[in-house]
C-alpha cells in the first residue's frame, strides 16, 4: 500500500503550483492528494502527512472543525517564485504598480518580500478586496490572485502564487525520512535560483553584491552550511551554519577560502570536479560537501551537510577539537605512488593498527605529521584525541609543564587550580612528539616513564596520574648517533624505535612530483592551469633539500607570478634556483671530502663569525650578515641550506640562547678553505 499525504491549499491555483514543487522530489511511493478550501473540505484528513499551505489555511481548518493528526502535520512558510522575477525586474524605475493579493496581510508581506529581494526600483502600492480606496494604476504585480485585479489595470505580472520555502521542505523531508540526496538537491535549485536573481537584480541596481536582503534570510536560514566562491577562492557568501563548521565568528566575505580551510582540504574545493554527497572530515566534523559550479558564471557553490549523529564531536571531549586536537589527514591525502612512497604507506597501515609506539624519522619538509596523523586515524583510538607537540618551538622551561601539567602552586606565576597537560588531554589517544630529537635528557627520563609505566607525575603534585595513550614520535635528526655521542637516552630510544618508520626524502622518490604538482595547482587556484614538461624535468634534476614543504612553496610562488595559465621556466623563483652544487653521496657523513658551493661555505663562515661576537646565531642574523657581504639569499633558502649543513655534519642546529652552531667538522672544513 502506498504511503499517503495530502495536500491543503486556498485556491486551485495554488494547489496547482504547490502540487507540482513537491512532486519534484517526494518519491512516487508516496500517492500525494490535494484539497482547496475554494472548492470544499472533506470532515476528516487521514493520512501519514498533513501539508497545509499556510498558517490562515490552518486556521480556516480548525475554524470548520476539519479532523486531522496535529503530529503528522507541516504548516508552510512560502515565500515568492524565482522564477517569474525578470518580470518585475524589467518594469522601469521610477514606474508606480499595483501589488494585488487576497488580504492585506498577504499583500503587505508581498511588498515586503520583493523589497527585500532588492526590487525597490519601483512604488508599489496595496490591493486587496474591500481595500477603502486606491490609485488606479495601469500595471499590477500578483501572486497569483488575477481574478482580483481591478479593471483599471491593462498589464498584469502574474509572479504565479508564492512557493514552499526551502526550510519548509526540509521540514517535509524530515518528516517522510527522505534520504540525504533529495536534501542537496533541493538545496542545489534554490541556490542556483537565489544566485541568478541575485545577479538580475544587481545588475538593475547596478550593485554589485552577490547577494541581498531576503536572499541573504533565506540563505542564512538554511539547515545545511553555504559557501559561495569564486574560481580564485575570494568568497561571495557564506551562511551562518557554514560559518559554525569553520568554528569562525566574523564575517569571510571578501576573504580567500584557503584562509579558513585546511590544505590537505583545499583540492576538493578548487578542483573542477563537480560532487554529490562526498564523505569528509571537516574540523573534526563527519560531513557531505556537494559542489556545483553556477552556469555562465565563475560562482562556485558548496554545500556542507553535517550529520550530528555521525559527528567525531559527540564521541570525545568538544572542547579538544575547538582548540585543534584532532587528526586532520589520512592516507589518501599523502600525495604519490612510487614504489618508496606506496611501501612507506603499507608499513604505516600496518603499524597504525596496533599499540605499538612509533619513531618517525625523516628530513624535514618529508611529511612527518602528515603519516602520524594518518596512523591515528586508522588506528582503534581515532575516536580519542590527537595532541600534537612541537619541542623545537617549545622554551625548555615550558616543556615539562606542558607535557605534564602542575599543581597550584607548583611554582611563581602558577595558575590558580593548576593545569591539565597535554599527556593528560590524551589520554585514550594519540600523542605525536615532534622533534623529539630536541628534549632535554630531564625530559626524557620522564618520557621513558610513560612510555614504561603509563604514568606520570605533575609538577609540584605527589599524587601519581595513570594515563592511556600512544606515543609516535618524530624527527630530522639521526638519533643513532646522537645516543653514540650520549646525547639521547638509549633506552628511551629503543622504546620508540619499536615501530619504526623511515621517510624517503622527495629526491628518492620523484616519480611523484607529477602527481604533487597537480595536487598543489587544484589546492591553490581553480583556473585551468597546465605546467610545461621543461619544468617537470628541471624539478626531476634538483635535489629538494627542503622536500615536500619546498615544491609547495615553489608552486605556491610560480602561480602567483604566472602571466598565463601555463607555467613555464620563466615563473621560477631565480635563474639559481636549480644550480646547487650538493654532492648527494655525502648524505651520509662518512666520506672525508665534501664539496660545498659558495652560498654554503659563505653560510658556514657568517656563523664562525657570529659566534666569535658571542652573538645567537639564527637566519636572520645570517641574513644580514651575508647581505653585508654582497650574498643577496631569503630566510627560506638560508633554512633549506642549514638543513643541508646539519644533515653533512658541519652544524648543529639548537634551541635557545646558542641556536646555530659549528661542529668541530664545520670548523675544520672552514680551517681548510
Amino acid at each position: 500500500m502506498q504511503n499517503k499525504i495530502i495536500l491543503v491549499t486556498g485556491s486551485k491555483t495554488t494547489m496547482v503550483c504547490l502540487y507540482k514543487q513537491l512532486k519534484e522530489f517526494i518519491p512516487n511511493s508516496y500517492v500525494i492528494e490535494t484539497y482547496a478550501s475554494e472548492e470544499g473540505l472533506i470532515p476528516e484528513l487521514k493520512c501519514d502527512l498533513l501539508i497545509i499551505s499556510s498558517l490562515t489555511m490552518k486556521k480556516e481548518l480548525d475554524e470548520n472543525n476539519i479532523k486531522y493528526d496535529y503530529k503528522n502535520m507541516v504548516v508552510c512558510e512560502r515565500s515568492v517564485n524565482f522564477d517569474f522575477i525578470d518580470l518585475v525586474a524589467g518594469i522601469p524605475v521610477g514606474e508606480e504598480v499595483l501589488l494585488v493579493n487576497d488580504e492585506k496581510d498577504t499583500t503587505e508581506k508581498s511588498i515586503n518580500d520583493l523589497l527585500e529581494l532588492g526590487l525597490n526600483h519601483i512604488k508599489y502600492y496595496p490591493y486587496y478586496p474591500k481595500v477603502s480606496h486606491y490609485k488606479k494604476l495601469k500595471t499590477a504585480i500578483t501572486p497569483g490572485e488575477i481574478d482580483k485585479v481591478p479593471s483599471c489595470v491593462s498589464n498584469v505580472i502574474n509572479l504565479g502564487p508564492r512557493i514552499i520555502d526551502i526550510n519548509s521542505l526540509y521540514n517535509i523531508m524530515d518528516k517522510l525520512n527522505l534520504p540525504q540526496k533529495d536534501t542537496t538537491f533541493i538545496t542545489k535549485k534554490y541556490m542556483q535560483k537565489i544566485i541568478n536573481v541575485s545577479k538580475r537584480i544587481s545588475a538593475i541596481n547596478n550593485n554589485v553584491n552577490t547577494l541581498n536582503g531576503y536572499l541573504n534570510n533565506i540563505v542564512n536560514s538554511l539547515v545545511n552550511g553555504i559557501i559561495v566562491y569564486d574560481q580564485d577562492g575570494y568568497i561571495n557568501y557564506a551562511n551562518d551554519e557554514m560559518k559554525k563548521i569553520f568554528s569562525i565568528e566574523k564575517n569571510i566575505e571578501n576573504k580567500n577560502i584557503k584562509s579558513i580551510v585546511d590544505k590537505d582540504l583545499l583540492p576538493y574545493f578548487f578542483s573542477s570536479e563537480i560532487y554529490e554527497n562526498k564523505s569528509l572530515i571537516i574540523k573534526g566534523n563527519d560531513v557531505k560537501i556537494s559542489k556545483f559550479i553556477i552556469p555562465k558564471s565563475n560562482n562556485i557553490v558548496l554545500i556542507i551537510n553535517r550529520d550530528e549523529n555521525l559527528s567525531i564531536k559527540n564521541r570525545y571531549n568538544q572542547d579538544l577539537l575547538l582548540k585543534g586536537h584532532f587528526a586532520k589527514h589520512n592516507f589518501e591525502n599523502i600525495i604519490g605512488h612510487s614504489n618508496a612512497l606506496n611501501e612507506t604507506k603499507n608499513i604505516c597501515l600496518k603499524l597504525s593498527k596496533s599499540e605499538l609506539s612509533v619513531l618517525i624519522e625523516g628530513e624535514s619538509g618529508t611529511g612527518k605529521e602528515l603519516f602520524a596523523s594518518a596512523i591515528h586515524n586508522n588506528s582503534s583510538r581515532k575516536y580519542g584525541p590527537f595532541i600534537a607537540v612541537n619541542f623545537s618551538a617549545l622554551p625548555d622551561e615550558l616543556i615539562e609543564s606542558e607535557l605534564f601539567g602542575y599543581e597550584e602552586g607548583a611554582f611563581t606565576g602558577a595558575k590558580k587550580g593548576g593545569k591539565v597537560g597535554l599527556f593528560e588531554l590524551a589520554d585514550g589517544g594519540t600523542i605525536f612528539l615532534d622533534e623529539i630529537g630536541d628534549v632535554s635528557p630531564k625530559v626524557q627520563t620522564k618520557l621513558l616513564r610513560v612510555l614504561q609505566e603509563k604514568e606520570f607525575l605533575p609538577l609540584g603534585g605527589n599524587a601519581i596520574k595513570k594515563v592511556d595513550v600512544r606515543i609516535v614520535a618524530a624527527t630530522n635528526k639521526n638519533l643513532r648517533n646522537m645516543v653514540l655521542k650520549k646525547e639521547f637516552r638509549a633506552d628511551l630510544y629503543y622504546r620508540l624505535k619499536i615501530g619504526y618508520i623511515y621517510l624517503p626524502p622527495l629526491r628518492e622518490r620523484k616519480g611523484d612530483i607529477e602527481d604533487l604538482v597537480s595536487y598543489f595547482i587544484k589546492a591553490d587556484t581553480t583556473a585551468d592551469i597546465k605546467i610545461n614538461d621543461s619544468v617537470i624535468n628541471e624539478f626531476k634534476k634538483y635535489m629538494w633539500l627542503g622536500n615536500v614543504r619546498e615544491l609547495e612553496s615553489t608552486i605556491k610562488y610560480m602561480l602567483a607570478v604566472r602571466i598565463g595559465n601555463t607555467l613555464s621556466l620563466s615563473d621560477l623563483p631565480d635563474r639559481k634556483f636549480f644550480e646547487e652544487e650538493i654532492i648527494m653521496d655525502d648524505y651520509d657523513c662518512e666520506k672525508n671530502e665534501v664539496n660545498l658551493n659558495d652560498e654554503m661555505i659563505s653560510i658556514l663562515k657568517s656563523i664562525k663569525f657570529l659566534q666569535s661576537l658571542n652573538i645567537s646565531v639564527g637566519r636572520e642574523k645570517i641574513k644580514e650578515k651575508l647581505n653585508e657581504e654582497g650574498l643577496n639569499l631569503t630566510e627560506s633558502k638560508i633554512r633549506i641550506r642549514l638543513d643541508a649543513l646539519e644533515k653533512l655534519g658541519f652544524i648543529n642546529k639548537r634551541r635557545g640562547k646558542h641556536a646555530t652552531v659549528l661542529t668541530d667538522k664545520g670548523i675544520q672544513y672552514i680551517k681548510n678553505k
